[in-house]
């Protein structure tokens, strides 16, 4: 007998059993029907949208009505489908791939390029490695955890250098999606094929608003963060983690899978936490953590599995990554137990206008909506006789990164993203429960039917619409804009070995095509160490740069945080043109290259 019949048969958190299909009848085909209609209507208000048409509030308020209609629409399909008395799990699995290209592919298929500087950085990273077949070692953090950049440099290189600019722009569909896979294969093994399993995913695709999966080493290592974690509690936990059952840690029960399945997943997990040690710093360690958990209380059954999980990744910290904490030793001892730095690191986000203050207090809603239904979820668990702490642990114990480093202020952001799993496997057992007993009413009172319908889709269209508005949130400087790629190119194309392209804040796609050539800078950056964008004109005058790039990217964060005046920066390339220290070599949309007078011609360029 598998794990997943025994999941099946479990009356605690399997869905009901197996019951005669119910006659043809109007919800039979009205699930796919509204499903079409939301894929016609969001391709029908698809439409660009460029940085300068967006202020304060982001995105939403630039997209099409038809294109917003869709969501209720598809979310309706869910809701009807879901409260069905057999629901069809293709047809489940069909809406679930269109929510994640609805909120996920929503920003690569409005916008001209991929978003979040960056990724840009990232793919100079990785170009690095494609051209000298190796990292610079001392110039960047990221560089001593070169797995994801060798990686992608492999496949640069194997395929004749494509142009990157489609993979960087569609990451975040392909990472979603991925992503959506494991913790759907977490959910179908944790609480079954009923509407649970179903809902919990969907919680995952509808909560999932920090847009940590564009181009980079977290997204990639977060997706085999999901599979392993998968992997580990289908083929290698006994009893299940809502399983009644009680557990003893010193009389482990083997898993029911055959021993040849438990070996190659032992194998699997051994694979990717050998790929996770070298690509990111906080991922491995995360995965050992939950894995000793599982053994603590009993769960898992092979007990040098996170050994090995945890050796990997210290081993390559203390070997790989020397370069790194050699010069950096005393930041991460100083950040060890800095839990004031890690709450500044979101206090110092609530700044700026309106628009900006509410999108924060719609990512805080989100976030507050998954605790409140995972509560839920554990005093379902409560009633029906589920004592052990297993999902629980799952939820907390990334939280628990807060005391261990900042990480550049964004520790917080992480520990929802690797908490979310947990979390919404219990906001599932919650939303599950209630669709069960609703649905089971509905031969005997119709109008049970319809409210749980209502509610359901209440529920999952509150946080959908509110994720389609907090991951675009930041897109009035975060999106740029085939022109400031252009201006970009040229910067590079024309910039020499020591000489510096700076911008007036980081919101650009510069490439880093000449890494450790041509030094690559912001002007309220530490290094540079301008106090604000309104001295941006002095700033600019005492630091020289060689080149200067202007977009309206950076004229929007300006206007968003520092309260600055529309036109501002076309204010500042007057003044600097004006004066004779500046000229203009490029300018196109809104996109403007300044040269520095005496280094552009000095280098003899023309």
């Amino acid at each position: 007998m598998t794990a997943s019949a025994v999941a099946r048969r479990d009356p605690v958190v399997a869905a009901p059993g197996p019951v005669r299909r119910s006659p043809r009848h109007v919800s039979a085909v009205i699930t796919p029907v509204l499903a079409l209609a939301a894929t016609a209507v969001w391709f029908a208000g698809l439409r660009q949208v460029p940085p300068t048409q967006m202020g304060s509030y982001g995105l939403a308020p630039e997209l099409s009505p038809v294109l917003l209609a869709s969501y209720p629409m598809l979310v309706g399909a869910m809701a009807v489908e879901l409260l069905r008395t057999a629901p069809r799990p293709g047809l489940l699995a069909a809406l679930t791939a269109l929510g994640v290209g609805g909120v996920y592919g929503l920003q690569p298929a409005s916008q001209q390029i991929a978003r979040l500087p960056v990724s840009w950085l990232h793919q100079g990273f990785t170009d690095y490695i494609a051209q000298h077949g190796h990292a610079l070692i001392g110039y960047d953090a990221r560089f001593s955890w070169p797995g994801f950049f060798s990686l992608f440099a492999f496949v640069e290189r194997a395929s004749g250098s494509p142009d990157p600019a489609e993979l960087l722009r569609w990451t975040p569909v392909v990472i979603a999606a991925l992503a959506t896979l494991g913790v759907r294969a977490l959910a179908a093994t944790v609480l079954g094929d009923g509407r649970a399993g179903w809902l919990a995913t969907w919680l995952f695709v509808f909560a999932e608003w920090t847009e940590q999966d564009y181009f980079s080493p977290q997204a990639v290592t977060y997706v085999l963060f999901l599979a392993a974690l998968a992997l580990v509690v289908r083929y290698l936990v006994r009893p299940g983690l809502a399983d009644p059952s009680p557990a003893h840690p010193s009389r482990r029960l083997p898993p029911l899978h055959p021993p040849r399945d438990r070996l190659l997943a032992q194998a699997l997990v051994v694979l990717i936490a050998l790929a996770l040690a070298p690509s990111h710093q906080l991922t491995p360690f995360l995965l050992a953590a939950l894995l000793f958990a599982l053994l603590i209380v009993g769960r898992l059954w092979t007990p040098w599995l996170p050994v090995l999980v945890l050796a990997a990744a210290v081993v390559w910290f203390a070997l790989g990554a020397r370069d790194f904490w050699l010069g950096q030793l005393s930041i991460i001892i100083n950040g060890l137990g800095d839990v004031g730095s890690s709450a500044k690191g979101v206090t110092d986000r609530v700044v700026g206008e309106t628009g900006r203050l509410v999108i924060l207090g719609v990512r805080a809603s989100i976030t507050a909506t998954v605790f409140a239904l995972a509560v839920a979820g554990w005093c379902v668990l409560r009633h029906r006789g589920v004592k052990n702490l297993s999902l629980a642990m799952l939820s907390l114990i990334p939280f628990a990164m807060i005391v261990l480093q900042p990480y550049g202020g964004e520790i917080l952001f992480r520990c929802y993203l690797f908490a979310l799993p947990g979390l919404v496997l219990l906001g599932g057992v919650a939303m599950g429960a209630a669709a069960d007993r609703m649905a089971s009413r509905r031969a005997r009172n119709h109008s049970h039917h319809v409210v749980a319908a209502a509610c359901a889709w209440l529920v999952l269209l509150a946080l959908a619409s509110a994720t389609v508005v907090a991951r675009g949130g930041n897109d009035a400087y975060t999106s740029m804009s085939r022109a400031d790629l252009m201006a970009a190119g040229k910067a590079h194309q024309i910039a020499g070995a020591g000489q510096s392209i700076d911008v007036l804040v980081e919101y650009t796609p510069l490439l880093s095509a000449q890494v450790g050539q041509v030094r690559q800078e912001s002007l309220t950056s530490v290094s540079v160490g301008c106090p604000a964008l309104a001295e941006a004109l002095r700033c600019v005058k005492d630091h020289a740069p060689t080149y200067l790039l202007v977009t309206p990217s950076q004229e929007n964060y300006g206007r968003i945080f520092d309260d600055l005046p529309p036109g501002w920066t076309n204010s500042l390339v007057r003044q600097l043109t004006a004066s004779g220290s500046y000229r203009v070599v490029f300018e196109q949309d809104g996109s403007v290259l300044l040269a520095n007078e005496h280094s552009f011609t000095a280098a003899g360029t023309r």
